[in-house]
């Protein structure tokens, strides 16, 4: 380890990561959560170090029959973590903060799921003690959460907590330790770990003169793709469209949504002038296909786009658009037009140095599918036509 190249130290670790540099540091702590995301998306658990222990964590969506019987049997009482938004879902209470609650006896993993809203079936909450602060852990369960949501899991997870010297049992077990500081480095330093992979032309419909170009994130596993429609101004602010991944919309053509007309029709009017699209890998705001497809049950049950979101205990939009900031400095533009109706992609941008010059509408179809929702985003904030 000490022999290793000076470059790889930061990646195997040293007995004074603290003399890296910020980046270095910031990097290595990106490639340790992504570990830490893939043992939890693969139904293992990790021990999060804590001020006085450990914290054995495991989410609820992945979670098998024989290892809650393992956590349930490795140390004390285990506890259910919940988001802020599912905890006001579950009672209708406003809550400050993630809360851990106590656990029955003998509770079965099905009714965990249900209580998690993994499942359609709601769970009873009846069964749950009340919700209590996590002693001194709340580093550990905000990056608990945090990992979940970055996994595109259910942000629920169980809990127990070991002492300090469980350190050698758990590694034994093979289970992977992780700093909880880890995740609240890490998360601002994911747009510079991107990189530009491939290109090549690629002609549409709207416009043969198109060039789609390939970015990956080097700490994660999400792609995302920037189509250069036509011969974007070189001397102008650069008509820019930010759009994020809508399989049913985009590909399918639901009437849920607009996504699928916003999408044709942002090409379209990039065709007129040349200018960028990026098309994010950020299925359903940020929490993947598989809660969007969750959320849209819910909404078919009465809740709104917004409302079917919290009740799954994830935030009104859990997007970052840092990756698309990235992704136009790399193209050579930091001033565009944004092509947008929602005002937080503005600020966004904005906030990461993009120099966002002007806003250009983006009219949606409004059908009997989707008129509640499209209601929802101006009641969120979106503006309408040319507001």
């Amino acid at each position: 380890m000490n022999g290793a190249p000076s470059a790889f130290r930061p990646l195997l670790g040293s007995a004074d990561p603290a003399t890296f540099p910020a980046a270095d540091r910031q990097r290595a702590a990106a490639i340790r959560l992504d570990r830490a995301c893939t043992e939890l998306r693969r139904g293992r658990p990790l021990a999060l170090a804590t001020g006085h222990g450990w914290l054995l964590a495991a989410a609820v969506e992945t979670l098998s029959n024989a290892m809650l019987q393992w956590l349930t049997q490795a140390g004390p009482a285990a506890r259910l973590l919940l988001s802020v938004e599912r905890l006001q879902a579950l009672d209708g209470r406003a809550a400050s903060a993630p809360r851990a609650l106590g656990l029955p006896p003998g509770i079965t993993l099905v009714q965990l799921q249900q209580l998690a809203a993994v499942t359609a079936v709601p769970g009873d909450p009846g069964v749950l003690g009340k919700p209590a602060p996590v002693n001194g852990d709340e580093l550990a369960c905000s990056a608990a959460l945090t990992m979940c949501k970055r996994s595109r899991l259910i942000p629920a997870l169980l809990l127990v907590a070991l002492p300090a010297d469980a350190g050698t049992a758990l590694a034994a077990a093979q289970v992977l330790q992780i700093d909880p500081a880890d995740a609240a480095l890490a998360i601002p330093g994911r747009a510079a770990g991107l990189r530009r992979v491939s290109d090549a032309r690629v002609p549409l419909a709207a416009e043969e003169d198109c060039t789609l170009v390939l970015f990956r994130e080097l700490d994660g596993d999400a792609e995302h793709v920037a189509i250069v429609v036509g011969q974007p101004p070189a001397d102008a602010p650069v008509p820019v469209r930010l759009h994020s991944a809508c399989l049913t919309g985009d590909l399918l053509g639901s009437l849920r949504c607009d996504c699928g007309p916003q999408l044709q029709r942002a090409v379209a009017q990039l065709a007129e002038t040349g200018g960028v699209l990026l098309y994010m890998a950020q299925e359903g705001r940020g929490t993947g296909l598989a809660n969007k497809l969750r959320a849209y049950r819910l909404q078919d049950a009465g809740l709104d786009t917004l409302q079917a979101d919290r009740h799954l205990g994830f935030r009104e939009d859990e997007r970052d658009f840092a990756a698309a900031a990235a992704m136009l400095r790399a193209l050579g533009h930091t001033r565009i037009q944004l092509l947008t109706n929602n005002p937080q992609k503005i600020a966004a941008l904005r906030q990461t140095g993009i120099e966002v010059v002007d806003r250009l509408p983006l009219h949606g179809l409004v059908n009997a599918h989707n008129e509640r929702y499209m209601r929802t985003k101006q009641q969120a904030g979106h503006l309408v036509g040319d507001d």
